[in-house]
């Protein structure tokens, strides 16, 4: 009696190709986010002020890909970046109603975040009245 051995060869290289997309695939295990800051930019009378814009930035792993995200009401400029070869980035951060912020930078790998407080704000262009 004589055997195939294709179904064994077709099982074998399946397995050799599927492993090969699961490697390649798979996310760098040292890249992550270190940390998020937010300048206080030009406020008069301290801290943030809704419709405001401040800068974050972002330290991590060089080329991590990163997502921003606000746990009360805010827009980023932009809201999706890289961190660069310098594994450094900047992005506009605007609040948009007061009270406790989480800004948060996130990736696959994991996420920094910023607690901050604001208040109302008044944007007079080249500076940001705060009140409260």
């Amino acid at each position: 009696m004589i055997r195939s051995r294709k179904p064994v060869l077709t099982a074998c290289t399946t397995f050799a190709a599927a492993a090969a997309a699961l490697v390649l695939a798979a996310p760098d295990a040292g890249a992550y986010v270190t940390s998020v800051s937010v300048s206080s930019g030009t406020s008069i009378g301290g801290g943030y002020g809704t419709n405001c814009s401040y800068t974050i930035t972002v330290n991590g792993s060089p080329n991590e890909y990163v997502w921003m995200y606000d746990s009360a009401s805010a827009t980023f400029n932009p809201q999706q970046f890289s961190l660069g070869s310098g594994g450094s980035a900047t992005a506009s951060w605007t609040p948009t109603s007061t009270g406790t912020h989480y800004v948060q930078a996130w990736s696959y790998n994991g996420s920094q975040y910023a607690v901050l407080t604001v208040n109302t704000g008044i944007n007079l262009g080249s500076a940001c009245f705060v009140t409260g």
